[in-house]
């Protein structure tokens, strides 16, 4: 009986919990700070600059087992894989998070991609052979899953508060672990993959503050309809 209880808070919960809303400013104003410093410096630039160099020398993945985990790592932020693991925690949160849960992830990934891939790429126009390289689209896609469903996961109350730490935390792995393979395997620098970084922290707090406000506001109109339903009976004079 708890467990069904603590689904069905769980589908009625905030995506952000209000004791945790006022840390989503400051994570908003550093992901669009790291965004815009790093836009400025690499605008037009099509050449490594000294800490892409640096850091790019200690995760090569050229040869041999390296290269095949680096790949397929690096493949997670194509078209497909994408589409699947939007599909399937789409699927998950409508179970566990309701629609709440459902309009979070429909949201959220999808701003973090368009805002990477059709504003910044074009208006920085930094390239890597040929390609415009910054933000990593590749790396927007899966840390912009990623923080989604870390979101969901921390705040979903039918799970153990260390299940969801260790959710989180695995979650921010896969994240560093995709941008390690990106940059191994030379599709893009470092630079890249922390623009996309902070794109997922710029865009993807404020889409769960932005669900949970609508969401709210249809929360408030059912109370009030409810209770205006309740007061002509309370009022209904007694018979006889």
């Amino acid at each position: 009986m708890e467990a069904g209880q603590d689904v069905l808070s769980g589908r009625t919960a905030p995506v952000v919990p209000r004791r945790r809303r006022p840390l989503v400013v400051p994570v908003v104003l550093l992901g669009v700070l790291l965004v815009g410093v790093l836009s400025v410096r690499y605008a037009g630039d099509g050449e490594a600059g000294r800490i892409d160099r640096a850091l790019a020398a200690l995760v090569p993945m050229h040869h041999g087992a390296l290269a095949f985990v680096g790949e397929a790592f690096s493949d997670l932020g194509d078209p497909i894989p994408v589409a699947v693991l939007l599909v399937a925690l789409a699927a998950a949160a409508w179970w566990w998070r309701g629609g709440r849960g459902l309009a979070f992830v429909l949201l959220a990934p999808g701003a973090a991609m368009v805002t990477t891939s059709l504003v910044l790429k074009p208006m920085v126009q930094r390239t890597r052979d040929g390609s415009l390289a910054f933000p990593s689209g590749h790396t927007t896609a899966v840390a912009s899953i990623a923080v989604t469903a870390a979101i969901l996961v921390l705040s979903t109350p039918a799970l153990a508060a260390r299940t969801r730490r260790l959710v989180a935390a695995a979650l921010a792995l896969l994240v560093v672990v995709v941008g390690v393979c990106l940059v191994g395997r030379g599709y893009h620098y470092p630079t890249d993959v922390l623009g996309a970084l902070g794109v997922v922290a710029a865009v993807v707090p404020p889409a769960a503050l932005a669900v949970d406000a609508f969401a709210d506001l249809g929360d408030d109109g059912d109370r009030r309809r409810i209770v205006g339903a309740d007061e002509p009976t309370a009022r209904m004079p007694a018979v006889g």
